[in-house]
């Protein structure tokens, strides 16, 4: 991996499982960034105003977020430093974004993830919307997208099999569940309703937190409560209760049907972060729902931050689907399929016979924890390091790197073009004197690695007499006359390296090139000293030239290679100009010349 990666994550509402990774990230790897329109109690805030806020907050997302999303790439783009590329994670919040930002990137010139949410147009079909041209479009583009996007995650297995059967298949793909954070539920602060607090005291809580919409089976749960309900006994009602923080066509279903419900129900609806968690971490039981349609279309992401507060998932889904093999495969919940009513009554009456006794701790929780250690976002990070590290040099360089490789090569044409006019006679008279002092060539050629290892014939005038045959460099000494080490002293012999300059193999500044044989000696610290062009000059020859240590350096090469920018090339021009009058740093410790470099 060349490029160090700056992650942007994209989606209109922030907050979430995504605002959370990045969280991680910014912690544990990269520099990470959330990117959104709205904050979730903006957004919800809007769509509690009627039509017209409705209508409000999804121009905004349609309309002016896609937009918002492109400033932000272009700008970090121009903001790169040489070994920097930002990759977009793109989330489907609009649906549309990630086929936005990949059809964007001749404009911002980053790496594009897209993170596949939900599924669009299988959601409307799910929703039984029928609008055959739309599905046919959308269908294209996700296509057109999918075949483009430099990565692609998943948030579950079934919901990717589904997709790549009916769009294709992206050779970058990942699956990353949306995760939790369990260190999110370890310090709860108390900000519910105080009377809603006093409530919940000694009853076992099922609770429905999230998004309540088409995709989501609201009948079944219609029904089986109140069954539920009427089948306890007073003594029995009194320990169960009903919190429903949801919102969304079926929160207010269940509002009128469940009035008869008394006192055992509570809906409370969306609420912020912390309220939320404290609700989580109270609550015994989560219930979570999908309708027989949605089996391949979406994974309910409540359900893993459930499983980091320690509450049972009660799934309501086919079970076939993501989120009821995640239950299953980990045994820390039931799952019961759509439309079962029955079926979701008595699983209510388990897990509350469950919860007045050991049961409930001792084989319920503990393969909940299991299950939340197992998709806690500090696992989930690295699956995601791999993803963008695999991603990011994927394409061109960031604008930035871009125009200062530009810049620093038209710099180096103009500066020996102009020197090269101006010194021609020293070069001439240098090339005179060393076939008078040293005879023929009067040139050293030696095959060097450039960027990337790449080989190229490194000019230099010839400092030292030929070499007997099985000489190696211990003797370079002795080879070194005085004539030799003037024109060192004075850099003389590095002259003809500007030809190289010209020619494109080098650069003004840059890491010394060394020896092809060095390439498979360098560890992988050393390695990034070829991810630039080698230089005449560099931040180790104004830093101690030969007199430091093959390690200090290294050390100052891959500095130069990851902070290069113009103001530290200047630096380095200024310096060498400093460093050549003084003459210092020309002979190694005990050494006419570097001693070679045997490896680490």
């Amino acid at each position: 991996m060349h490029f160090k990666p700056i992650i942007k994550t994209f989606s209109s509402v922030g907050g979430g499982p995504l605002a959370r990774m990045v969280s991680v990230i910014q912690n544990r790897k990269y520099k990470a960034q959330e990117v959104f329109a709205f904050t979730p109690e903006q957004w919800r805030s809007l769509f509690s105003k009627g039509k017209w806020g409705r209508l409000l907050a999804r121009g905004l997302s349609f309309g002016a977020f896609p937009f918002m999303a492109l400033a932000h790439a272009v700008k970090a783009s121009f903001m790169a430093k040489t070994l920097e590329k930002p990759v977009l994670i793109t989330s489907t919040n609009p649906f549309f974004l990630p086929h936005f930002m990949v059809a964007t990137r001749f404009l911002h010139r980053c790496s594009v993830v897209a993170l596949m949410y939900d599924m669009y147009p299988d959601a409307l079909e799910v929703a039984g919307i029928e609008k055959k041209w739309l599905f046919w479009i959308m269908s294209a583009a996700n296509r057109w997208m999918i075949a483009h996007a430099d990565g692609i995650v998943y948030i579950g297995d079934v919901l990717k099999e589904s997709a790549e059967s009916r769009y294709g298949k992206n050779p970058n793909t990942w699956v990353i569940p949306t995760g939790a954070s369990v260190s999110e539920f370890n310090a709860i602060d108390h900000v519910l309703d105080a009377d809603l607090s006093q409530w919940m005291e000694g009853r076992c809580i099922f609770s429905y937190v999230g998004n309540m919409g088409l995709m989501h089976d609201v009948e079944t749960l219609e029904k089986a409560v109140p069954a539920f309900i009427s089948a306890l006994d007073e003594a029995q009602r009194d320990k169960v209760g009903f919190i429903i923080a949801a919102s969304g066509t079926g929160e207010a279903r269940l509002k009128d049907a469940w009035q008869g419900c008394g006192d055992y129900v509570r809906f409370i609806g969306p609420q912020p972060d912390k309220a939320w968690a404290e609700l989580l971490s109270r609550t015994d039981v989560a219930l979570a729902t999908l309708t027989q349609n949605a089996w391949a279309t979406s994974v309910p992401s409540k359900v893993y931050s459930a499983l980091a507060a320690k509450c049972i998932p009660l799934i309501v889904a086919p079970e076939k689907s993501d989120v009821a093999h995640l239950v299953v495969d980990n045994a820390c919940g039931i799952v019961v399929e759509p439309g079962d009513v029955e079926g979701l009554e008595t699983a209510m009456q388990l897990l509350m016979e469950d919860w007045q006794t050991e049961q409930f701790d001792s084989t319920w929780l503990r393969k909940v924890w299991s299950a939340a250690l197992a998709n806690d976002l500090d696992v989930l990070v690295d699956w995601w390091s791999d993803c963008v590290e695999k991603v990011v040099d994927l394409g061109g360089e960031a604008h930035g790197a871009c125009i200062y490789h530009a810049m620093k090569r038209l710099f180096d044409i103009v500066s020996v073009v102009a020197g090269l006019s101006v010194i021609w006679p020293v070069m001439l008279g240098t090339a005179m004197a060393v076939k008078f002092n040293l005879g023929s060539p009067i040139l050293f050629r030696q095959t060097r690695p450039g960027l990337d290892g790449k080989p190229f014939e490194l000019l230099k005038f010839r400092s030292m007499a030929n070499a007997p045959e099985g000489t190696d460099a211990s003797h370079d000494g002795e080879r070194l006359s005085a004539f030799g080490k003037k024109i060192r002293a004075l850099s003389l012999d590095e002259l003809p390296t500007l030809l190289n300059v010209l020619k494109g193999d080098m650069s003004l500044v840059g890491p010394r090139p060394l020896l092809m044989s060095y390439l498979s000696r360098y560890n992988e610290h050393q390695i990034k000293r070829q991810w630039a062009k080698p230089g005449v000059t560099g931040w180790a020859q104004v830093n101690g030239r030969n007199a430091l240590s093959w390690q200090e350096k290294f050390d100052y090469d891959v500095w130069y290679v990851e902070n290069a920018s113009c103001w530290v090339d200047l630096k380095i021009l200024i310096k060498t100009v400093w460093t050549v009058l003084r003459r210092s740093g020309i002979e190694h410790e005990n050494s006419a010349t570097m001693p070679e470099f045997m490896g680490n």
